[in-house]
């Protein structure tokens, strides 16, 4: 190789070089398939299928809902079936309350915040927009999240419950072994929140005519999978 060649091979790897520094990571050709996958077990195979020991919970609702126009609302009371098809013996059970992101006092609300006067005004913004504000102070006047009424087990007594933000934990009486199945009674409301307003994915929007149209969502205390 003469010195033209070796000069122009060394400016090709610098350049190379420059383009692999700035651009994505170097991906191994011959990465090992256990680095990328999964490890296989007995409820996963390597391709991420069920395996032969794989399990799933289930839960069965039997609800019944009502819908108050007038108050903008709903109710609702039912059974709530839960099955163990787990290996592990259970204590308490984990129920998802969607709707205490709707609470004047969840962390949704406390972390909404509005930039203030002196950080918008040098850049030349608008401002706060009107619809922003309106969410902000609204938020904190709304008596939303799920009211819960009543907890009981199948037998209509009482049970231990404790709500953590958007959970609920439910103390069971009697440990919940693998292969079994306990049942519990809930009763609930919630105030539904005007969707152009509070809304988010889901609430009740106003008509000229006097009309509304409810969309709901996440609208039942449901089992944390």
């Amino acid at each position: 190789m003469n010195l033209k060649h070796l000069q122009a091979t060394i400016a090709a790897l610098v350049l190379s070089a420059s383009a692999n520094a700035a651009g994505p990571v170097f991906d191994d050709k011959f990465r090992q398939l256990e680095e990328l996958l999964p490890t296989p077990g007995e409820t996963r195979n390597a391709a991420g299928a069920p395996g032969h020991k794989y399990w799933q919970q289930r839960a069965d609702y039997r609800l019944r809902v009502t819908l108050d126009e007038s108050k903008r609302s709903l109710s609702g009371a039912g059974t709530v079936t839960y099955h163990n098809n787990s290996p592990d013996t259970l204590t308490y059970l984990w129920v998802q309350l969607d709707q205490n992101m709707f609470r004047n006092d969840s962390d949704n609300r406390n972390i909404a915040t509005l930039p203030s006067r002196d950080a918008w005004q040098p850049r030349g913004n608008d401002g706060v927009k009107f619809d922003a504000l309106r969410f902000t102070l609204e938020a904190r006047k709304f008596d939303g999240g799920i009211h819960i009424a009543s907890v009981t087990g199948s037998d209509g007594k009482p049970l231990r419950h404790t709500i953590n933000k958007t959970m609920m934990r439910i103390d069971l009486p009697q440990p919940l072994k693998p292969g079994a199945r306990t049942s519990f009674n809930v009763a609930w409301s919630f105030n539904i929140p005007e969707m152009n307003v509070l809304g988010r994915r889901m609430g009740f929007e106003r008509f000229d005519d006097g009309n509304d149209i409810y969309e709901i969502a996440q609208w039942f205390p449901r089992m944390a999978a």
